[in-house]
């Protein structure tokens, strides 16, 4: 008699969307044990989709004749480490998000490998620079800290704190230098907020290691390096990685050190789409899981992380402005005050949205070849436009969004991808002439070409950047083949040019127009942040930066002028504590959406009643319109959950858990409306 042949059931996370409130593996069978981690092909349904094997167990006989049905292959075997299963449950269960959801972040589409060219240099050109005390001094506490540090002990963690000019990249990069002389198999991952930043990175970390050694990880490089890259880093051979947030995802080998640089940029935040992750939260996380060390860095701490410093729970290393041999003095700042420009103007309401004392100051810096930077957080050619019959403003018929005037002639939508004819109709009154009104870059690159045509311009925002490589631009700027850069916050940090002699904020006040309990830190942030692209160390001149404000009284504005972070900081914490707002409360959005309207109200207030019924020691706010409150088609309402620090209660993990499909769940947002 034949003896039948031993099976294994192996349970196995499909890599697809499945309800929270349900389970979130299925048990297949296969005629060996499957390695934790392996990448499998399973029926799935009507349909074969990959999945992770997390577990495997004897077969044995099941009551019912209960049948299972095969894995179809491995794809993979150990296709995921052990940390990066483990750091996908850890997001799964922070963010309330499908693990087979997040799963999908931790596989990269596999596609042929790409070619990579040979490095000119396979050599670094080893730069040298003598450090201050203050930066040895730090570079010393971070690499003489337990160098296996339990998971979250305080030792591994540090924020690195100084004004733009202290000299935190070379601690970030002799800090590496160091642990590498410990140990030379160990990865370093450097984390970036904005790809504009990626081209300084990879060249400053370029002059100290090799070219092969140093590898970039975000969503805009071609599928075939991105998987080239990553599989680079899983082998070990990449040890510099260098990414934006989805870089946290990578198959790590032996992370030494984890740099969040910037740390106090929303962009670390995922906010539109499944897991609505936080990179920083994530990040601290990972050094756990590694046992490496962390450093966060900023001249403009986040209100959060920087409290971590009042509580021990990280440590603080702060650096001052390099006082470097034929240093230069702090760029002036200074404060222009709108009003009394637009009063002095004979031509009242006509005048450039470019003051004259902006202008003069740009014909100065063109006329000495310095460069200028010019930042206004706005795209297109306006706020928004108004008939001019009805004075009704125009907006997208899918989204409850004023659309934007486009320098191509159409209006547009900057929530989704609606764009009007050339000659759109009121929606009222059927009229076909509108007004624009206020100011977008596109706006303000038309009015600078107009002023000075001789200028060589260039312009980056999120539209721009679709046309033109963000490195190419950079590479255009530092070569001083751009005399003006006009764009959004994508530049308001990082770019460490001498030759930025002048930075002008159009708008200031359109910093400050949302209602929301960050608006005041944020705009603090970014003017701060502008003022130090000038003046680097290098520079000939101390430069300038000019705020255009109709409200130069602003307290805000007085005290980014001063840069006094510290006063802001305390504001803001007393602030917070009264109103339990982070970091004294954790705060959960609801968002419903869908295409009915009265269904949004009628599951909005059903599932507020089950949240006050059963969520006592909570604060919840009643149903409100969200700030957009109508988004490609779904209308939108929102209810916030204020809860005190800590673990989240059980009863309302599971409410949370059960919500239908149509919700959206933001742990830790970005901003409450």
């Amino acid at each position: 008699m034949e003896k039948k042949s031993k099976k294994f059931i192996v349970d196995v996370i499909p890599i697809t969307f499945l309800p929270l409130g349900q389970q979130q593996f299925y048990s297949y069978l296969w005629e060996s044990k499957v390695a934790p981690g392996t990448l499998v092909s399973i029926p799935f349904f009507k349909r074969n989709i990959n999945g992770v094997a997390i577990k495997s167990r004897d077969d044995f006989h099941r009551l019912g004749n209960i049948e299972l049905k095969k894995i179809n292959c491995l794809v993979k075997e150990n296709f995921l480490t052990k940390n990066q299963l483990a750091l996908a449950q850890f997001i799964s269960d922070y963010y309330f998000s499908p693990i087979g959801t997040v799963l999908k972040f931790f596989i990269p589409k596999q596609t042929n490998q790409h070619k990579q060219k040979p490095a000119n240099n396979l050599e670094a050109k080893k730069k040298t620079i003598k450090l201050t005390r203050e930066q040895r001094d730090a570079v010393n506490k971070i690499t003489n800290s337990k160098f296996n540090p339990p998971a979250g002990s305080q030792n591994s963690k540090f924020y690195l704190y100084g004004p733009a000019g202290s000299g935190k990249t070379e601690v970030y990069i002799h800090s590496i230098l160091k642990l590498r002389e410990i140990n030379s198999d160990l990865q370093f991952l450097i984390l970036l907020p904005e790809l504009t930043l990626t081209p300084q990175a990879v060249e400053r970390y370029g002059e100290y290691f090799n070219a092969n050694e140093i590898v970039i990880l975000h969503s805009k490089i071609p599928k075939g390096q991105f998987y080239t890259n990553w599989q680079k880093i899983k082998s070990g051979e990449a040890k510099i990685i260098i990414g934006s947030r989805m870089a946290v995802f990578a198959p790590f080998k032996k992370l030494g050190l984890i740099v969040v640089d910037e740390e106090q940029d929303i962009s670390f935040k995922q906010w539109d789409m499944n897991p609505r992750y936080d990179a920083r939260t994530v990040s601290d996380k990972l050094s756990g899981l590694y046992g490496c060390r962390l450093i966060f860095g900023s001249a403009t701490p986040s209100i959060e992380n920087f409290y971590r410093t009042r509580t021990q729970d990280i440590n603080l290393l702060t650096l001052p402005r390099l006082n470097l041999k034929n240093s230069i003095p702090l760029p002036e700042v200074e404060i222009m005050d709108l009003k009394k420009e637009r009063w002095q103007n004979k031509n009242f309401g006509i005048s450039s949205s470019v003051s004259k004392k902006l202008q003069g100051e740009i014909a100065y810096a063109l006329q000495h070849k310095l460069q200028t930077i010019l930042f206004l957080n706005r795209q297109g050619m306006s706020n928004f436009s108004v008939c001019n019959n009805c004075k009704t403003v125009l907006k997208c018929p899918r989204c409850d969004r004023a659309l934007v005037y486009d320098r191509e002639g159409f209006y547009r939508c900057l929530h989704c991808s609606y764009k009007t004819s050339i000659t759109p109709e009121c929606s009222k009154c059927k009229g076909i002439a509108f007004t624009n009104v206020g100011n977008g870059t596109q706006k303000i690159e038309r009015e600078v070409e107009n002023l000075f045509p001789g200028a060589r311009l260039a312009r980056i925002d999120n539209q721009s950047a679709q046309k033109e490589s963000v490195e190419e631009t950079y590479k255009k700027f530092s070569q001083g083949t751009i005399d003006i850069l006009i764009g959004t916050q994508m530049i308001s940090k990082g770019w460490d040019l001498p030759n930025v002699a002048l930075v002008g904020i159009i708008d200031a006040d359109n910093l400050l127009s949302i209602p929301d309990f960050s608006a005041n830190i944020k705009a603090f942030q970014h003017i701060v942040q502008l003022s130090g692209r000038v003046g680097r160390p290098g520079a000939k001149y101390s430069g300038k930066i000019i705020i255009q404000t109709f409200n130069p009284e602003n307290k805000i504005f007085q005290k980014a002028v001063a840069r006094d972070f510290e006063s802001i900081f305390e504001q803001e914490l007393a602030e917070r504590k009264v109103l339990k707002l982070p970091p004294f409360g954790k705060i959960i959005k609801l968002i419903f959406q869908t295409t009915n309207f009265k269904k949004v109200q009628d599951e909005t207030a059903n599932i507020y009643s089950i949240l006050q019924e059963k969520s006592s020691g909570i604060s919840i706010t009643e149903p409100q319109d969200a700030f957009v409150s109508k988004v490609r088609g779904q209308y939108r309402k929102q209810i916030l959950l204020k809860l005190p620090c800590g673990e989240i209660p059980d009863n309302v993990k599971k409410l949370i858990s059960s919500l239908s499909r149509g919700w959206i769940i933001d742990v830790d947002p970005i901003s409450l409306i």
